[in-house]
């Protein structure tokens, strides 16, 4: 059974992303607030190669698995045990460190199971949302019409796009960020239709140039609307990345270890960095010491405690889940497509 170990790596990397950016923009006052946004703003796209990496593995999942209550069962597995954790000890943290400017909200239900955002205790959170009402779509369709996945998944996603247009009044659905999703879902459709993906190495030199046009339009330019701005810029060139490393790995290309660990890790090295490094921001005195080292030192820190998490709480979850495992109706795609979904959603 192949998994993606190319896309498991890129997840690893998009994880360290995100963390490098919190950790350096923790204490702007230490570091100066041009590099913490500057840093911030590039190592938050981070987020966008998580949406087209989820657009293609949930994608490939669902149509090698369409039973809708075993797909949102998985989900659930995969996102609340860490989530709540790190939720619980957010709402504790919460009466003796400042998680967010804001004034500390009631924590509602919205906030128990991620679907709305912001999210005042774990900020990162607000891509969890986007993912959980991704998958809430993918969830109907399966139920409806799991033989159009495809379809109606494109079909959704032009409503998603009119949406943003018009500023329709359809909350997470009519966000610029949520259309990142469908460019996972057509290299998912690519491969489930070819098997192959031609490469070029001009798709990742384009990568390049896109991410690097995402922030002079962002940060240089001072982008009027930030969100817009990522999408046929951060999010295009994820797009491009995922192509290009799912085409290399389908020619036999292989990926380094330790990135793949990183990547297994990836889910609660995310979820759990943020209150870490709220922590650490609150000790000034080891700033004044060396603002390089606490950074390093918190990112090591943050990967320790996703280790952790991993091993005593994400894989027994995930292998309990496994147990539970709901009847289903044989897969209609072909033969090496879903062997290779099974595989990569089991590190999904």
């Amino acid at each position: 059974m192949q998994i993606f170990r190319g896309v498991q790596a890129m997840r690893g990397l998009a994880a360290l992303s995100v963390v490098g950016g919190h950790a350096i923009s923790a204490r702007p006052d230490m570091v100066g607030s041009g590099l913490a946004e500057g840093a911030l703003t590039i190592l938050a796209s981070g987020v966008d190669i998580f949406f087209v990496i989820s657009g293609f593995i949930i994608a490939s999942t669902a149509v090698s698995r369409p039973n809708p209550l075993e797909f949102a069962f998985r989900r659930a597995v995969r996102i609340y045990p860490v989530y709540w954790l790190a939720l619980l000890a957010a709402f504790v943290s919460g009466h003796w460190i400042a998680l967010a400017p804001e004034d500390r909200p009631a924590l509602d239900l919205g906030l128990i199971f991620a679907w709305t955002y912001p999210n005042w205790y774990i900020a990162p959170a607000w891509s969890i949302a986007f993912e959980l009402h991704f998958y809430a779509a993918v969830a109907v369709i399966l139920a409806l019409a799991p033989e159009r996945l495809f379809k109606l998944l494109f079909a959704a996603l032009a409503v998603v796009a009119i949406a943003v247009i018009f500023r329709l009044p359809l909350g997470i659905y009519a966000h610029p960020l949520v259309l990142e999703f469908g460019a996972g879902v057509a290299i998912a459709y690519l491969v489930q239709r070819k098997g192959r993906l031609p490469f070029s190495p001009v798709i990742p030199a384009l990568a390049s140039g896109l991410f690097a046009a995402g922030w002079y339009w962002i940060f240089v330019r001072g982008a009027a609307d930030a969100h817009l701005a990522r999408v046929p810029t951060y999010g295009l060139g994820a797009a491009c990345l995922v192509y290009a490393i799912v085409s290399a790995e389908l020619d036999g290309a292989r990926f380094p270890n330790i990135l793949q660990w990183l990547g297994g890790i990836s889910y609660s090295l995310y979820v759990v960095h943020y209150l870490l490094m709220k922590w650490v921001a609150s000790f000034t005195e080891l700033w004044l010491v060396s603002p390089a080292g606490v950074i390093l030192a918190s990112i090591a820190l943050s990967i320790g405690l996703a280790a952790i998490l991993h091993a005593l709480v994400e894989v027994p979850t995930l292998n309990w889940g496994r147990k539970f495992r709901l009847r289903r109706p044989a897969s209609t795609a072909p033969p090496a497509v879903a062997s290779q979904a099974q595989g990569a959603e089991a590190t999904g």
